[in-house]
């Protein structure tokens, strides 16, 4: 399973080469070069230096086929994760964790810490094969392999999992993606109620493309949702299941990067809509971040933070005085206007939201570059009027 000195010096020779043009030259070698090995450590490392530095910085581990790294988390979310874990579950050195769809063993690895028994749960032998091997090079303890259906072993567990994690696979049997939890593998609406049977916390990991409201209504004893974003998308939806049906509705919070915003449904729908009546330059713009935008408590968010919407279906916001904390990016208004007022500039960054025009389409007609420090939002006001909105950056 490791890789021999020969391949090492290749690899780290390689690491920044395109795989598939160092695939049309590589020739098979010795015994102690395996091109097909080497052309899937070198994209396995690839795709994962970004997501988990901590792992790509130690040379021993090994990656599988690129397939089992698609649905992998990245060191980010997956210390979220374990912040889960450990405020919703006290003592947890005297009890157990399970991981029911091992995968790449990234969340196991991070998650599992601090359990006194942890078990990585993986139908696929040859992951199972890795994930051992990864876990001995990362120097981590009291951890069991176990090679078998993550549904049988929890129906087959003789006690109860303290905390058990899920991350259905969401690709269908002609490869295409899934989004909705029925067609996920495993289904977790056919086994929920081992779930709660067998555990007392289930975290389970589902589609970014997911409406929230597909959990709320499916989904049992639901104590928090947890929306995860970075770089301008939606990465993830958790979703925290307990076995004692929880008294209050699910909190949801809306996490992207360091920004955090928790609400619970119920306010959003009994907030007031916050309406600017003008847009003026001066005034501070306010784009939610990917987190909010998915979560979506627009009113919400108009009502905590004494700012107002531009139009009600335009998920911007305005105020007169800047907010520090606000859950998203921030401008300041330079000029407010229409297409003909705008096409001097040469160079700016343009956002479409409620505007009947693509951002490439309006790019075009203005004929500006994209790039440089002038933000450009394109939207129509609460009293219709399709303008472009002028800002910079704070």
């Amino acid at each position: 399973m490791t890789t021999t000195a020969t391949e090492q010096e290749y690899i780290s020779k390689h690491i920044d080469d395109d795989v598939r043009a160092l695939a049309l030259r590589m020739k098979e070698g010795a015994a102690d070069f395996r091109p097909k090995f080497v052309l899937q450590q070198i994209a396995g490392i690839q795709a994962m230096r970004r997501k988990m530095p901590q792992w790509t910085d130690n040379q021993n581990i090994v990656y599988p086929a690129h397939l089992s790294l698609e649905q992998c988390s990245s060191e980010f979310t997956s210390n979220y994760k374990r912040g889960i874990v450990e405020r919703l579950c006290t003592n947890i050195s005297d009890k157990s964790f399970a991981d029911l769809t091992g995968g790449f063993g990234v969340d196991f690895s991070v998650m599992s810490a601090e359990f006194s028994k942890a078990y990585y749960v993986e139908r696929n032998a040859e992951l199972c094969e890795i994930a051992q091997h990864n876990f001995q090079a990362l120097s981590m303890q009291n951890f069991n392999v176990v090679n078998g259906d993550g549904v049988d072993f929890l129906s087959n567990c003789d006690q109860k999992i303290d905390v058990i994690f899920i991350d259905p696979a969401r690709r269908d049997s002609a490869g295409g993606k899934t989004v909705h939890i029925q067609d996920c593998e495993p289904n977790i609406l056919d086994f929920q109620d081992v779930i709660l049977q067998k555990s007392d916390i289930a975290i389970i990991k589902l589609s970014p493309m997911l409406d929230i409201s597909e959990c709320l209504l499916k989904l049992k004893n639901i104590k928090e949702i947890h929306v995860m974003a970075s770089d301008g998308e939606c990465k993830e939806i958790l979703v925290v299941l307990t076995a004692e049906k929880p008294n209050d509705e699910p909190k949801i919070f809306a996490v992207n990067n360091n920004q955090r915003f928790m609400f619970w449904r119920s306010h959003e729908e009994y907030c007031s809509l916050l309406i600017a009546n003008h847009v003026n330059e001066g005034m501070y713009l306010y784009e939610p971040n990917a987190a909010i935008m998915k979560a979506a408590p627009f009113y919400l968010l108009a009502e905590y933070y004494f700012i107002q919407k531009i139009a009600p279906n335009s998920h911007l916001y305005v105020s007169d005085n800047w907010i520090e904390d606000f859950p998203g990016r921030g401008f300041r208004i330079v000029k407010v206007g229409g297409v003909k007022d705008f096409k001097h500039i040469e160079k700016a960054n343009i956002t479409v939201r409620n505007f009947p025009m693509k951002a490439d389409e309006l790019r075009k007609k203005l004929k500006i570059k994209d790039g440089g420090d002038i933000y450009i939002f394109a939207t129509t006001l609460a009293d219709g009027r399709k303008v472009l909105i002028k800002t910079r950056k704070i």
